[in-house]
């Protein structure tokens, strides 16, 4: 907080952040999404690639072409020429499935870059959180700094008007000493979170900034959040569906390559100044070679697919009920123990420092009620933070993108 008030001193302006804004920001501009951006690029390049056609091959060839004996050699007329045209015919639609194969791979890409954008928004989410918890710790202690300084004085003008011990007011000044520090410390927590918010968003320049956000709301409300929900907005899910796409249209693309093609032949021929028409077809024959290795190499992946399927979609049952389950208990925390608790010692303060003020309560008891308090909304914040953490990885789990 002093150094916010020294920065708005000189004039520089800070900047306040939503949740909101910070996944928004993140999302959108975060230096790691170029390279999956590329990568759908790339996919795109080898999608077009895949629907291509064969090129046709043009054949030139002499034979009978001599430089000695005699009589002398014509080129055109005594060496035969030979001119033709030879295009090689897919079978099995291989073309269509090499299309099959990059589609998928590009449509691969882009749930890759969705999951890009889930995991940089989860670490958003953490680290805003946790940047929002230490400002408010900070401040908690900031005002009970103010509350001490009040009492600091009280003690100031009581030691003048001879009423109370110096001694009194010396150990209410090594409290206030002791509280200061901490609030300092509190400060530089609360700046490290901030520049690591910062650098979660992709930032390439840290700027003075504060959070806004409602911090001591304790509602958590996700409409229509459900396993479901979860199982198909989690990119992981999503990705592993895809392989099995991809692993599919690879076990279909290598069976048609077992498949041979033909090559047709077709051109002219000049032969002892005859002109004649060459044509032909050529295919190798499969008697060795079926493609039988890549065929059970692709069913292999296809299998393997299908149960990283079962693996992920477990994994990501496990997180969502867990993540459920924490919500559930840390509300219950905060309404049960938190929040009592701290009206209480606020209650508590408040009738120690009129009774303190009445000579009904000695120092001791004052100090004492004050870190209590003061102890109290610390246990207070962090029952609020691990809500918001635990509210954070709902989300994660539920896969939200702003």
């Amino acid at each position: 907080m002093q150094l916010l008030s020294k920065l708005l001193v000189l004039g520089v302006s800070l900047q306040a952040i939503t949740i909101e804004q910070a996944l928004q920001e993140a999302i959108s501009q975060h230096p790691l999404l170029a390279v999956s951006q590329s990568r759908i690029e790339s996919t795109t390049g080898k999608l077009q690639q895949a629907g291509l056609r064969p090129n046709p091959l043009f054949v030139y060839q002499t034979e009978d072409f001599r430089t000695w004996q005699s009589p002398g050699h014509r080129f055109w007329q005594d060496a035969d020429h030979f001119f033709y045209l030879q295009q090689t015919f897919e079978t099995a639609a291989k073309r269509a499935r090499r299309v099959d194969v990059a589609a998928a791979n590009q449509r691969r890409a882009e749930i890759e870059l969705r999951l890009q954008k889930q995991m940089i928004a989860a670490k958003v989410r953490a680290a805003f959180w946790d940047a929002a918890g230490a400002a408010e710790r900070e401040a908690t202690i900031r005002q009970s700094l103010k509350t001490f300084a009040e009492i600091t004085e009280f003690h100031r003008i009581q030691v003048q008007e001879g009423a109370m011990a110096e001694a009194d007011l010396l150990r209410v000044q090594l409290e206030e000493q002791k509280l200061s520090l901490l609030a300092n410390s509190a400060a530089i927590d609360a700046q490290r979170q901030s520049i690591r918010l910062q650098r979660e968003m992709g930032r390439s320049e840290i700027l003075p900034t504060t959070i806004d956000t409602q911090f001591s709301s304790v509602v958590v409300i996700f409409d229509g959040a459900t396993l479901d929900t979860s199982l198909s907005q989690r990119a992981e899910a999503q990705l592993a569906r895809q392989i099995i796409q991809i692993a599919s249209a690879q076990v279909g693309l290598e069976s048609a390559l077992a498949m041979p093609n033909f090559d047709g032949v077709t051109g002219y021929k000049r032969s002892k100044n005859f002109d004649t028409i060459i044509w032909g077809v050529q295919a190798p024959l499969p008697f060795f070679n079926r493609n039988q290795g890549n065929i059970a190499s692709a069913s292999a992946e296809d299998r393997l697919a299908h149960n990283a399927l079962s693996s992920t979609e477990a994994l990501i049952k496990s997180e969502y009920e867990g993540a459920v389950r924490e919500v559930s208990l840390r509300q219950n925390q905060i309404n049960t123990f938190a929040v009592p608790l701290r009206v209480k010692a606020a209650e508590s303060a408040r009738l120690v420092r009129e009774a303190y003020r009445l000579g009904g309560a000695d120092l001791l008891r004052l100090l004492d009620s004050q870190r209590n308090l003061l102890e109290t909304e610390q246990f207070y914040i962090e029952a609020l933070l691990a809500l918001r953490q635990a509210e954070a990885s709902l989300q994660s789990a539920l896969g939200l993108l702003p």
